[in-house]
């Protein structure tokens, strides 16, 4: 069973692998520039009851907003250095860049989970890595 922290990471990992790199960043806006939901939502064209229940899900991973907001600080610029595996083919289908296959849109990040969840286990692996140097870094300085 993953920590809450690695829970939170995989979220956004499968996000940015299925190239919803927008969630993320509204995400980071929202929890470390402070911007309300409704501006985020207009920023990146969703809804704000898109943009809570992105933030209502990753306060319930972690616990709390001020745990989101320390554990999003250290980890959003790392996971956005993550290239998507899908590409678009029109306005409703994207193509799985892994295995090829073509599927409606709104799927994909349950394919991206089951289909390619050794990628999944390796950018978390890394991901985790790279974020305790970097707090371990900015502790020391």
């Amino acid at each position: 069973m993953r920590s809450s922290t690695e829970a939170v990471l995989e979220y956004l990992i499968v996000k940015i692998l299925a190239g919803r790199d927008d969630i993320v960043r509204a995400v980071h806006d929202y929890f470390v520039n402070s911007v309300s939901p409704s501006s985020v939502a207009t920023k990146y064209n969703l809804s704000k009851h898109q943009v809570r229940g992105y933030i209502q899900r990753i306060v319930e991973k972690t616990g709390s907003v001020v745990k989101a907001r320390v554990l999003l600080k250290y980890a959003i610029p790392v996971v956005l250095k993550i290239k998507p595996v899908t590409r678009e083919v029109n306005g409703y289908i994207v193509k799985c860049g892994i295995c090829g296959e073509e599927l409606p849109s709104q799927i994909m990040e349950d394919h991206i989970r089951k289909r390619h969840a050794s990628l999944i286990d390796e950018y978390l692996e890394s991901t985790v890595e790279i974020i305790k140097k970097s707090v371990t870094l900015n502790h020391n300085s």
